[in-house]
């Protein structure tokens, strides 16, 4: 995975979190180094999917403009996938946001939700099933095993 960002610059994650009631986050890395630093503060069963490919190629602020270009992208109808690229912060807790959603209308309102904040946006990333270039791991137990979690 690391030799993903070096090749492509950055990569996408998805950190789907373990019990804690289908809580995720989508979240991008340009260096190895910020990578495992990510991996570190997760639990042992939390699950990280890497997108080797390129993923939410439309980049930008969210505004009338952006809005425009996002539904000519992605097909009304087609999942989508939008996220912030500047975290929130609230406390001592920071996230990305992110919504998706299948219809120009959601995709209408999620941009509004962030409107004037720099937003990545596309097709939703293929995480199912690793392949090429998607790949799934479990975070460790302390002891070494892996214990897939509840998501």
């Amino acid at each position: 995975m690391s030799g993903w960002i070096g090749d492509r610059d950055e990569v996408l994650a998805l950190i789907r979190y373990s019990h804690a009631a289908g809580a995720k986050d989508f979240e991008f890395f340009d260096s190895a180094g910020a990578f495992r630093a990510r991996l570190g503060n997760l639990s042992p069963r939390d699950c990280v999917t890497v997108f080797g490919r390129p993923q939410l190629p439309l980049r930008g602020r969210a505004d009338e403009s952006f809005v425009r270009q996002a539904l000519a992208l992605v097909p009304d109808g087609a999942e989508f996938l939008v996220v912030g690229l500047e975290p929130v912060r609230y406390g001592c807790a920071s996230w990305y946001p992110h919504s998706a959603g299948e219809t120009h209308a959601e995709l209408r309102e999620s941009l509004q939700d962030l409107y004037g904040e720099r937003v990545a946006f596309g097709p939703y990333p293929p995480w199912l099933e690793d392949g090429e270039d998607v790949t799934s791991a479990v975070i460790p137990n302390p002891d070494g095993s892996v214990t897939t979690g509840v998501y």
